[in-house]
């Protein structure tokens, strides 16, 4: 039973995340396709390429708020401690949920199957990890974007931050191993669907981001 609900949470949250916004926000308020503007990336960054600042961070705003309430639900109001662990076991709920909502938000079974790259639903696992944890990746995000411009390097930098902070604050509990298995494959995810990026970011043609600026 408790692997059919974890199996049950992820499909849940897949169904979240393939509902992308930035597809929905372009198509029928911008009267265009996403993906076939700007870097391509239906992601919010690149609604404020093509939309500006204000719908831009908007989509990613709700994305995030999106994702969080995705886990929380998994996490709360369903019966996350499937498996008797303990705290570990709502977390391991909520995180399988958010997880989910990364898959579909690259692959979103409602916009043919291409979509961002998860980027914000990893913010939102944090969330739903611990907060204090989200703000020191958000610093890292931030450090690394006032030096660079470049927020593809920014979240790649961030994100291998998800596995080591999960394993420094549950390393004390019951299968907190696993937790981090989770954290890994989602940052393994987010870095994979960027491998376009670091192509560009090796050859020294990655674009920098200025916020406003439509491109």
């Amino acid at each position: 039973m408790g692997y059919f609900y974890l199996l049950l949470v992820m499909v849940f949250g897949y169904l979240v995340g393939s509902v992308n916004l930035s597809i929905v926000v372009t198509k029928y308020i911008g009267k265009f396709d996403i993906r076939t503007k700007g870097s391509g990336n239906a992601g919010g960054t690149n609604v404020v390429r093509t939309m500006g600042a204000a719908w831009g961070i908007s989509v990613i705003v709700v994305e995030i708020a999106k994702g969080f309430a995705a886990g929380l639900l998994a996490k709360y109001v369903f019966p996350g401690d499937i498996f008797g662990i303990g705290e570990v076991g709502a977390v391991l709920s909520g995180c399988i949920a958010v997880f989910g909502c990364m898959i579909g938000n690259r692959f979103p079974c409602f916009h043919g199957f291409k979509g961002g790259k998860g980027v914000t639903t990893c913010a939102a696992v944090m969330g739903v990890l611990d907060w204090r944890v989200l703000l020191i990746l958000i610093g890292i995000f931030l450090v690394v974007f006032l030096i660079s411009r470049m927020v593809s390097l920014s979240s790649m930098i961030a994100s291998v931050g998800m596995p080591i902070s999960t394993a420094i604050i549950y390393h004390n509990q019951s299968y907190w191993w696993v937790l981090v298995i989770i954290m890994a494959l989602m940052c393994g995810l987010l870095i994979f669907n960027h491998h376009s990026n670091i192509k560009r970011i090796l050859a020294g043609t990655e674009n920098k981001f200025n916020l406003g600026k439509k491109k």
